[in-house]
């Protein structure tokens, strides 16, 4: 999937090497899909994930 298409507001799971980071929901994607952020549950900020860090990023409906 790419980062780039997951709109504003939207539930995710992430990790990475089959380790959970943790929920929240995204806040921002770069128009390349290189950079996605995400405040996560219980963050009051959000944090910067690049495409290079191989996390997963799945969707929580």
């Amino acid at each position: 999937m790419s980062w780039n298409t997951l709109p504003t507001g939207q539930p995710v799971r992430l990790s990475q090497d089959g380790r959970t980071i943790g929920s929240g929901v995204v806040d921002g994607t770069t128009p390349d899909g290189s950079i996605i952020w995400v405040v996560l549950d219980g963050w009051r900020e959000r944090r910067m994930f690049h495409r290079e860090d191989y996390v997963r990023v799945e969707i929580i409906a």
